[in-house]
């Protein structure tokens, strides 16, 4: 009987260890969010994109319906970790909506209740500054599969 209530508290502090350690938030990682803001984007998705903003942003309708059903499929995906819940990311990517034209998005992403969340609609101004002290990590090559 010893072993048995042994091997359960085990269990229960190594799935209590996955759990405080584990940075998804509704089962989404930072690393997942600037993908799906980039696939809203180019599908015109507005809604989606509002869902993914910390704050509404005026710019943008919820009434709106995506246009088209387009992802990209080629990204390099570069992360800057400020803390376990602050992040930078540039993705940049081929737009298949524009000929496979290369554009890149940067974006500063938190941690909140509701999910990761980008902090502002357009591009971050001062993002190399932001960024400088702190060390990139790339996620994806651009022709990686």
């Amino acid at each position: 009987m010893r072993k048995l209530f042994s091997i359960m508290n085990v269990s229960f502090l190594l799935i209590i260890a996955a759990a405080c350690g584990s940075n998804e938030v509704n089962g989404k990682g930072p690393a997942d969010i600037p993908v799906e803001w980039v696939n809203a984007e180019i599908q015109k998705n507005e809604p989606k994109m509002l869902d993914l903003l910390e704050k509404k942003s005026k710019a943008l309708d919820v009434e709106d319906k995506a246009e088209n059903k387009e992802t990209i499929k080629q990204y390099k995906l570069t992360e800057w970790k400020a803390n376990d819940e602050h992040y930078f990311y540039k993705i940049e990517y081929l737009d298949p909506t524009d000929n496979d034209r290369l554009r890149t998005d940067k974006m500063e992403l938190i941690k909140t209740d509701s999910g990761w969340k980008r902090t502002k609609y357009g591009n971050i101004n001062d993002f190399d500054k932001l960024v400088e002290d702190l060390k990139p990590t790339v996620l994806r090559e651009l022709h990686d599969k």
